[in-house]
Formats: structure tokens, C-alpha cells, sequence
């Protein structure tokens, strides 16, 4: 999907072309071309466990003339909020290239994860430290508790506290944002 004319610096025109694929349609090689984006953006702080988790869903992109511009990817898990248990579609690796941030890239990238979200599942939700990029998407801050049903039972992920977001559907049930929220057990950071 083309999504037009981007004004890149602010003498020239150039077309960015927006694309959605799962995991297993896509290459080795072009898997490691989003890794590498994603370890420049997080300076480093982007780990083997966080790619894991990045993986084995829908990735969306933007990519132009010179290669990989954003990217976001979009993983099936299973959560508890409101009592009641949902198929979510939780966001994993947003990020985009240092060099073409601000520009709206990320944003263009997170409306077609809402998309997506929209169309297959009761609830988006994601976790960040960046909430006024994701509101302006939509998502709205969870405010409640968060807890993680791990191996030995339900616990507590106070550390976690604030940092989730989500955003609704068609098909979300009623939320009470000041309650709890519960994530499925995964290695790694589990938010």
C-alpha cells in the first residue's frame, strides 16, 4: 500500500510504501534488516528475548528508496482485565530509523497496527515509557494494577504500573482502566 508523497528533508519528494506480513512470509535476510533497525534505534538496548517476542506475528513497515524506515510488530497473547479473559493483540518493536524520526512514520505504522487490531481482536495493548506518541494514536494509559499469570500463580508487576496502554475495538467489553490487568506468562520482560 502506497501512502503517498513524504517530504523527506525539505527540498525533495519521495514515496514511502506501507506493508503488512506475517513472520513466516517474510526473509532471513529482511528479518535481519528490521533487527538491525531495531538495535539502532534502542541504542543497544534491544535484546535477543525482546526480538523473540517481536516475532511470530504480523510485522508492519514503511519502507523507502534507501531501505527500512519504521517498523511494528503486532503478537497474539492472552489477557485478564475486567474480569474477563481476551485474545489481544499486543505491540511489540516499534520503532524507526533515527535519522527519519518526526516525520510521522511511526505513526503511520501505528494506525495500521490499529487497523489490524480492529479487524482481529477484542483489545489492543502494548507497554512504553512514550505515552503522548501512542495517544495521539488512540491508546489510552491503563491506570490500574498490573500482574502476570507466571508459573507459580498470579503476581504482582508493579514495576509495570503506568507504563500500559491500549486501545479498544468494536468488539472490547466494557474496562474499568482503574482495575486490574493481567498479562500471560512469557520469558523475558513479560510486559
Amino acid at each position: 500500500m502506497k501512502t503517498g508523497p513524504a517530504r523527506a528533508g525539505t527540498a525533495s519528494v519521495a514515496m514511502v510504501t506501507l506493508h503488512a506480513a506475517s513472520t513466516s512470509a517474510l526473509s532471513t535476510s529482511f528479518l535481519s534488516d528490521v533487527r538491525a533497525l531495531l538495535d539502532t534505534a534502542f541504542e543497544g538496548d534491544f535484546t535477543d528475548e525482546d526480538w523473540n517476542h517481536a516475532v511470530g506475528g504480523v510485522h508492519v513497515w514503511l519502507s523507502g528508496s534507501r531501505g527500512l524506515i519504521s517498523h511494528g510488530s503486532l503478537v497474539e497473547r492472552t489477557f485478564a482485565c475486567s474480569g474477563q479473559t481476551l485474545h489481544v493483540g499486543y505491540v511489540e518493536a516499534v520503532a524507526t530509523a533515527p535519522a527519519l524520526r518526526h516525520k510521522g512514520h511511526g505513526a503511520t505504522v501505528m494506525k495500521q497496527i490499529g487497523e489490524l487490531i480492529r479487524e482481529h481482536y477484542a483489545l489492543g495493548v502494548l507497554s512504553t515509557g512514550t505515552h503522548a506518541f501512542y495517544e495521539t494514536c488512540g491508546w489510552e494509559k491503563w491506570r490500574g494494577p498490573t500482574f502476570v499469570d507466571g508459573p507459580r500463580g498470579r503476581a504482582r508487576t508493579p514495576g509495570d504500573d503506568g507504563g500500559v496502554m491500549i486501545l479498544r475495538t468494536s468488539c472490547s467489553p466494557h474496562l474499568d482502566l482503574d482495575g486490574e490487568i493481567v498479562c500471560d506468562w512469557r520469558l523475558g520482560d513479560v510486559w
